[in-house]
């Protein structure tokens, strides 16, 4: 026991050694303690998530960016939950860490600071990844539609080892089919027919009652309290009797002309217009209950796109319709696919797999040349992503080679 307690204190008395611009000789596993909750996981599932952590990791080790990185130490953790669709997830994460927000454990692997300044690459197997990381402004991310469930297909920057490559997030599945399924035009004219209902219905409530207090603000009574009022705040500074009733008769008329004025605003004109506030979206409305009305269930199933109405601005622009037939500049509306997990597989099987950029849009400057070394977020990823051998990933994530 003696023996003991000097090594505790000789440990103890030893300062713990900097990190500076290395990497991380081991993956470190499940870096901010246990993450899965008790009998949810199995000791087995667990070891093969070491192995499988490890030989990612392997991956990055010898890529040459990532073996040495300017201003930065690299390491690479992993962490094992189960899925709300009863599956394993696996976490990986690639850092580029500022050398001061890492400590080095006691095997030598590095560990991230909470908070600290850290760029991340996350890789992640049987995570379903949310609809924004797909959503691309470049596309019309006003089209998306119900909580973005649907929205407008994002472009497709490239592919790599059998992956697509978006401008956020590289996907893959293991039927190598696209995540993403056509939208149903039924779906998306039903969302739009609700919210333009409650948008029609707000206005006309808000006008309706604007002219209301219009009206109760030019009866008899009200005229003359208000006329009442100026009279006794003008006593001091107009004293002439003769001058305050040309006083109080002008702002009069300047009461009855803004009423009339603002009356004429808040009731709808008798020719529909979309620029008038009024009709923009009961003509919006309309014209989706029309178009509603036309459809037979079956067209009702039809993949859907999306485009603007010219005359209407922002969202009551948007029109669906179906894709078959459509003009060139109607984008195709999309969704991920319902199946893209399936809780009846094994639950340690790789059924889905996503490296997310983390808002970064690195996938915009996939194809681009020369930006790849640059030391910022998406130039040290996309130099990781270059050097790693995709084919040896699949591998790892137990999937086959991608065939010609």
């Amino acid at each position: 026991m003696r023996s003991l307690w000097l090594a505790l204190l000789v440990s103890a008395a030893v300062p713990a050694q900097p990190v500076g611009e290395e990497m991380s000789p081991r993956l470190t596993w499940d870096p901010y303690g246990e993450q899965r909750e008790q009998g949810r996981v199995s000791a087995a599932a667990i070891q093969q998530a070491r192995e499988r952590g490890e030989a990612w990791y392997s991956l990055l080790r010898v890529a040459p960016s990532f073996q040495r990185s300017e201003g930065r130490a690299t390491l690479g953790t992993s962490v094992l939950r189960r899925s709300d669709e009863a599956l394993l997830n696996q976490g990986f994460i690639a850092y580029w860490s500022r050398p001061s927000d890492v400590r080095r454990r006691p095997d030598g692997s590095l560990a991230p600071v909470l908070g600290g300044a850290h760029e991340l690459l996350y890789f992640e197997s049987n995570w379903r990844p949310r609809n924004e990381h797909l959503v691309d402004p470049a596309t019309r991310g006003d089209f998306s539609r119900d909580n973005a469930r649907y929205f407008a297909a994002p472009r497709v920057f490239g592919t790599w080892a059998g992956g697509t490559v978006y401008g956020d997030m590289l996907v893959w599945t293991r039927d190598g089919r696209s995540a993403l399924s056509p939208a149903p035009l039924g779906p998306l004219l039903e969302f739009e027919r609700a919210r333009l209902a409650v948008q029609v219905k707000q206005n006309e409530d808000g006008f309706a009652a604007r002219r209301a207090q219009l009206a109760a603000s030019m009866t008899p009574e009200a005229v003359a309290q208000r006329r009442a009022r100026r009279e006794a705040a003008w006593q001091r500074e107009t004293r002439d009797p003769q001058q305050m009733t040309k006083r109080l008769d002008a702002a009069a008329r300047s009461d009855d002309s803004a009423a009339e004025r603002e009356m004429a605003f808040n009731t709808a004109p008798a020719t529909p217009d979309p620029r008038s506030p009024h009709w923009t979206s009961r003509l919006a409305l309309q014209a989706a209950e029309a178009q509603w009305a036309a459809l037979d269930p079956g067209q009702r199933q039809a993949p859907a796109c999306a485009r603007t109405e010219p005359g209407f601005t922002g969202q009551l622009a948007v029109r669906y319709q179906r894709l078959e037939g459509a003009a060139p500049d109607c984008i195709p509306m999309v969704q991920l696919r319902a199946d893209l997990l399936d809780p009846r597989r094994p639950e340690a099987e790789t059924q889905l797999f996503t490296i997310w950029f983390r808002e970064g849009r690195c996938g915009e400057r996939w194809n681009a040349t020369g930006t790849a070394g640059s030391n910022d977020r998406c130039g040290r990823a996309l130099a990781l992503l270059r050097e790693m051998d995709g084919a040896a990933l699949r591998k790892v994530l137990g999937w086959p080679p991608v065939t010609p």
